[in-house]
């Protein structure tokens, strides 16, 4: 820190303070960051990172008396002075033993739980429990969901979410002590509960499950990493019953009062909709959005908005600072004034890594006002990040939290170029001879100028990074977060401002209000207008990890090292060869001589990907009998972690929700060259055939019927053929089932056999059984594993290798085992063993599960 200048005079090129080339807080940053990855990846014992803390603790403090004691000879002359080898061995121990207490405490954080905790006793499956836990908020409702003709079982109840901590477990007669942090789901009415009311709860015990294909979301880790090891669920209120009221004096009770208390001042000053909003945008309780209004804001990549991030600690930290020096408080109490009431918000809204790294820089810029010192940038951006860490060590692999310190790291580094290029004396001369609206007008061109070249930057840092967890790419951003800062800080300083003055002054609280609904409705208006601009985003798998390291890695190093740093020509050069090998790398897994059929797990319903020797990539059915987005979640994941952009084909079995909701969706994320279908499959018209024809034929993908005996492209290295249906029904009553109807697909290639059956059952399926009989290597088990489908006569005709349940397993799952294991058949259920992954070449076949057995 170094005194702040006492001239009003403008500060030259030179005399403008730059920051120092040694930062401390950043070296210990690394060292911390450093810990907790290696912990992350090679976990060591707690004594091993404690005995190595020790010993580079006694090392150092071995070097620093030793250097102390030369220093002491040094003045009497007798000795030279210790060298700066001597000493940077020292620091280096220092910061080693800094990684150690990191990594040490990551472990604890991550792979420690008590003996009793409640996650030790949960499983997959779901078993009744009763337990008394002690609520940490009042429940957060969720929306109910909007009528979607893709739904396969519609959602009508509410359901409601909160955190507990959990106290006892009732085994048997008696109840035994239990630890641990839960999320507790409740269907129905939300429950009149607040924080620390101790309740008693008949619920369902189960562990969060980890992703089931590749590509997917890891929920488990994320819960594991927030401390919560098992999940309950309430299947109506009234299994809750508070036992004994929390203490009001408790800070969380009075923050859970002051959080309900702003809830119903929003709501009975805000229009409904735009309340919703506010409560996001203020509270950080965005469960109550509904999925499409959070979708519109990702797609044009200003989610961030909804998100209590450093953009909104900001906003109202300046706008307090502001209003408080306009009245008599010297500028040192304003900042304590400020310090202060961002640390109560922070609390309020649930201290996420982003809120407490704002809070943290306020904190610093609001003492070096009080000092009459400057904080140097990044040390104070360090400090914020060592502070995130030691709340969470595991934020570390969060991208929200990746993505905040990112983007505050690069207007850092680029803000000093900025501040060089916004001094010219020539624009203050005019400045200074415009009338007041001239100057209005000119300071609006100026701020829209630096908010484009925010925006601009950020974008360009963040989208590697975007692409990689997100799988998008949103141009439309960099004009968006240009115009809607301005809506978005007044209906933030005006909602903050409602809940200050609208319990004391109504009528200023309906004030407030108005421009709430106004500036939250501009905003919302934009962001949906955005949403449709051509071209404004694309969906895509991203890069790899290793190209993430590569590029953010050499971004560190010449901003650390500026005397490294090429001249900028050979920079673009570096960069451009970088997103040229990652764009190579992404081309080169596809293998000509292999034959890869990968059936993804989707509960009740069914996807399988086939990718061709020939290099297309072909769909069989997308759906699931659940909520369609979480269908299209799971193949489009799939899909990007294996660099697919583009299907070549859909081949839809027929009619039957659970194998085609998800495929609207796909075709806003891929594009697709045709879609095959059975002749049944659009003849009986109702809501969810309408969607997907109208889907298909919105995005300009042609339709085509196959029958019996029709072959699709494969390659000249794989056939694909069409066994059913036929092109004239043998039976009268095939047509009136469309199970019966389903289209069987059969693959072959390298001599191998892989047949896909749909839903097939009779008649349908005994007019498959009427042909000669072809033995396959893999088979899809027709409707789920059914009984109805799957007799012996099946299991006899074809004689598969290995058989594939694609369902959520309450079929009759052991008789149909027995049935193939009969023929010497090996079966796979993706609903234990998540994606089954088939790989075929010239030399063998193999097939892997993703979820490995425990």
């Amino acid at each position: 820190m170094e005194p702040l200048a006492k001239t009003n005079a403008e500060p030259s090129e030179t005399d403008r303070p730059r920051p120092p080339a040694y930062q401390p807080l950043v070296l210990v940053l690394t060292a911390v960051a450093g810990g907790i990855l290696f912990d992350s990846v090679w976990p060591l014992q707690l004594w091993c990172w404690a005995c190595l803390a020790v010993v580079c603790l006694a090392a150092w403090a071995g070097i620093a008396w030793r250097s102390f004691r030369r220093m002491e000879e040094a003045a009497s002359g007798n000795v030279r002075p210790a060298t700066s080898a001597v000493l940077a061995i020292g620091s280096f121990t220092v910061l080693l033993a800094v990684a150690a207490a990191a990594g040490a405490w990551h472990h604890c954080r991550w792979s420690l739980c008590g003996d009793d905790d409640l996650g030790r006793y949960a499983r997959l499956k779901r078993v009744p429990v009763c337990v008394e836990a002690i609520a940490l908020g009042s429940p957060r409702q969720m929306p109910r969901a909007a009528f979607d003709p893709m739904q396969g079982i519609p959602r009508n109840e509410e359901i409601s979410r909160l955190a507990v901590d959990l106290v006892t477990l009732r085994n048997g007669s008696t109840w035994q002590s239990v630890s641990g942090r839960a999320t507790l789901l409740v269907i129905g009415p939300r429950p009149q509960l607040m924080a620390g009311d101790r309740m008693r709860c008949f619920v369902q015990l189960s562990v969060p499950s980890g992703p089931r294909n590749p590509g997917g979301f890891d929920l488990a880790a994320r819960d594991r990493g927030e401390g919560i090891l098992s999940g309950l669920q309430a299947e109506v209120p009234e299994c809750l019953s508070v036992t004994e009221s929390g203490r009001w004096l408790s800070v969380t009770r009075l923050l859970d009062t002051v959080r309900m208390q702003s809830n119903r001042l929003l709501e009975s000053y805000v229009d409904p909709g735009h309340a919703e909003m506010a409560e996001a945008v203020l509270l950080g309780e965005r469960e109550q959005l509904e999925p499409g209004r959070i979708e519109n804001f990702m797609a044009t990549g200003v989610v961030h908005l909804l998100v209590i991030a450093g953009l909104h600690v900001g906003i109202l930290a300046g706008a307090l600072f502001w209003l408080l020096r306009r009245t008599p408080l010297s500028q040192a109490w304003a900042a304590g004034v400020v310090a202060v009431a961002t640390l109560f918000y922070m609390l309020l809204v649930d201290a996420g890594p982003p809120v407490v790294r704002a809070a943290v820089l306020v904190l610093i810029t609001c003492l070096g006002i009080c000092l009459g010192r400057r904080g140097f940038s990044f040390n104070s951006l360090a400090a914020a990040a060592i502070v995130v860490l030691i709340i969470n060590p595991n934020h570390l692999f969060h991208a929200g939290a990746q993505l905040s310190f990112l983007s505050v790291a690069g207007l850092m580094w680029l803000a000093p170029r900025w501040l060089r290029t916004q001094n010219d004396p020539l624009d203050r001369l005019i400045e200074r001879n415009l009338t007041w609206m001239g100057r209005l007008f000119w300071g609006v061109r100026r701020g829209l100028r630096h908010m484009a070249i925010v925006s601009l930057v950020i974008a360009l840092l963040t989208t590697p990074l975007v692409m990689a967890r997100f799988h998008l790419c949103t141009p439309v951003a960099i004009l968006l977060n240009t115009i809607v800062w301005l809506p978005m800080a007044i209906g933030l300083v005006s909602g903050a401002a409602l809940l200050v003055v609208a319990g004391v002054v109504p009528p200023l609280g309906h004030l407030c209000g108005g421009l709430c609904n106004l500036n939250f409705g501009l905003l919302e208006g934009c962001v949906t207008v955005a949403r449709r601009i051509p071209c404004g985003h694309f969906w895509l798998p991203g890069p790899a990890d290793w190209w993430l390291w590569g590029f953010y890695g050499g971004l560190a190093i010449l901003a650390a090292f500026p005397r490294l740093r090429p001249p900028r020509r050979w920079r673009l050069a570096l960069v451009a060869a970088w997103i040229t090998v990652g764009v190579c790398a992404s081309n080169w897994r596809h293998d000509p001589n292999r034959l890869e059929c990968t059936f993804l797990s989707m509960g009740h319903g069914c996807a399988v990907l086939l990718e061709l020797p020939s290099g297309q990539t072909l769909l069989y059915d997308a759906g699931q009998s659940g909520a369609p987005k979480a269908g299209s979640r799971a193949v489009s994941g799939f899909l990007w972690s294996r660099g697919i952009m583009h299907l070549d084909a859909v081949v839809l079995s027929h009619p039957d929700l659970d194998h085609y909701n998800a495929v609207p969706e796909l075709l806003e994320r891929f594009s697709v060259g045709v879609v095959y279908v059975s002749p049944m499959m659009f003849e009986k018209q109702n809501q969810s055939m309408a969607a997907l024809r109208a889907a298909i034929e919105r995005h300009g993908v042609p339709i085509r019927t196959v029958r019996g005996g029709d072959r699709l492209r494969g390659g000249e290295r794989c056939r694909l053929e069409v066994l059913h249906p036929p092109r004239r029904p043998s039976l009268p009553d095939m047509m009136a089932s469309d199970n019966s109807n389903s289209l069987v697909l059969a693959v072959e290639a390298f001599g191998r056999r892989v047949l896909l059956a749909g839903d097939l059952e009779s008649p349908g399926l005994d007019d498959v059984l009427a042909e000669e009989p072809e033995r396959c290597d893999v088979l899809l088990a027709p409707h789920h594993g059914s009984r109805r489908s799957n007799s012996p006569k099946l299991a006899a005709w074809c004689r598969p290798r290995w058989v594939v349940l694609s369902g959520d397993g309450r079929s009759a799952l052991p008789e149909i085992e027995a049935t193939f294991r009969a023929v010497g058949s090996q079966v796979f259920h993706t609903h234990l063993g998540g994606a089954i992954q088939v790989r075929i070449t010239g030399d063998d076949a193999k097939v892997t599960p993703f979820v490995q057995p425990q």
